[in-house]
């Protein structure tokens, strides 16, 4: 029977969805730990899989220990806090699940958008503190009309064009900034491409990020790239909170260089309240209805949540059993290519 460890499983039951599909197969081990050092190096040596969450490094530290893993599957998209190359080198697969939260994503995106553009949640909290005094349509300060104007995704891949399709229902002009993606797949969605970041970002509205963090990203969005921006840019974060300078998008958005932010992602979380742009959306009255944070929520949806479990055992046990797995992450730098 086949161990696999959870080390950092944040629900709450005890795995429900996870139980009828490792019935007979696998032993399920789970840990609530942050850090590697939390877990005995027992329990790491004896892994033959493991499933991580939002916490767990696997760093240079960790991977010597996995004695006996033969693949690990971040529950999510992202996987920038596992070392896929040392964890190629010790023969060990990395996988993802990058289907889950393609809907949700999309959708939570497309409506931080329209959130600003219509005011909605900004009216709703003026009308909360005087329905009297604030009853007027001119009280939000980031409306606008959305039909034709240009919006840029950075990324696209499932979840930045499942965000075109929404953007184009609304009548965006669209372009996409994406140096991974071949030739033609602007002609299959009609969107425009551009070869360079800063096109992109000095010709559009609305900016929506939808690309992997890594050292290629990390800060993509900083003051250079805000310097250069066309005026009352609106930016959304639903990807990775290194991928966006939050020193400089504060400063951009209190010198109205930018017109508001939608952040679901931050480079610490939860939310650092010392941070400038953390301080001003809590605080002050100049960043009222210009920034809007939610907590890392956007892949979520119960039904979506239950395919992210389902999926990511599944992808263990296939591995495990010898069928290949489709979404791994690493192959170039695995040493038993063989096996994958």
């Amino acid at each position: 029977m086949y161990s696999i460890l959870y080390p950092d499983f944040l629900a709450k039951d005890d795995f429900k969805y996870e139980k009828p599909i490792a019935n007979g197969i696998c032993e399920l081990i789970k840990y609530d730990a942050k850090e590697s050092s939390e877990i005995p190096d027992e329990v790491w040596s004896k892994a033959d899989a493991l499933v991580t969450g939002l916490y767990m490094k696997v760093d240079n530290n960790l991977i010597p220990k996995l004695s006996s893993c033969k693949i690990i599957t971040r529950m999510g998209v992202g996987y920038d806090l596992i070392n896929e190359e040392k964890c190629g080198e010790s023969g060990i697969v990395v996988s993802n699940v990058p289907d889950y939260g393609t809907y949700e994503v999309a959708d939570h995106a497309i409506t931080l958008i329209m959130n600003f553009a219509r005011g909605i949640s900004e009216y709703d909290k003026l009308l909360k503190e005087s329905i009297n005094n604030n009853w007027h349509h001119s009280s939000v300060s980031t409306i606008d009309r959305v039909v034709e104007k240009k919006i840029g995704i950075i990324g696209l891949g499932r979840i930045g064009t499942a965000f075109a399709l929404r953007a184009k229902a609304f009548g965006f002009d669209i372009s996409f900034y994406d140096p991974y993606i071949p030739d033609g797949q602007e002609k299959a969605l009609n969107i425009n491409r551009c070869n360079k970041l800063e096109e992109l970002i000095s010709t559009v509205d609305y900016l929506s990020i939808h690309c992997l963090a890594n050292n290629e990203t990390k800060n993509l969005i900083d003051a250079s790239m805000l310097k250069i921006c066309k005026p009352n840019l609106v930016i959304v974060n639903t990807a990775r909170g290194a991928i966006v300078d939050l020193d400089a998008a504060y400063e951009a958005l209190k010198s109205n260089k930018i017109r508001a932010i939608g952040l679901d992602v931050l480079p610490t979380e939860p939310a650092d309240k010392k941070h400038p742009l953390i301080d001003a959306w809590l605080n002050e009255k100049w960043a009222q209805g210009k920034i809007v944070l939610t907590p890392h929520s956007a892949f979520y949806s119960p039904t979506g949540l239950i395919f992210l479990r389902e999926k990511a055992l599944k992808t263990c046990i296939d591995h495990l059993q010898g069928v290949k797995t489709s979404n791994c992450v690493n192959e170039e730098y695995l040493i038993y290519k063989s096996e994958i």
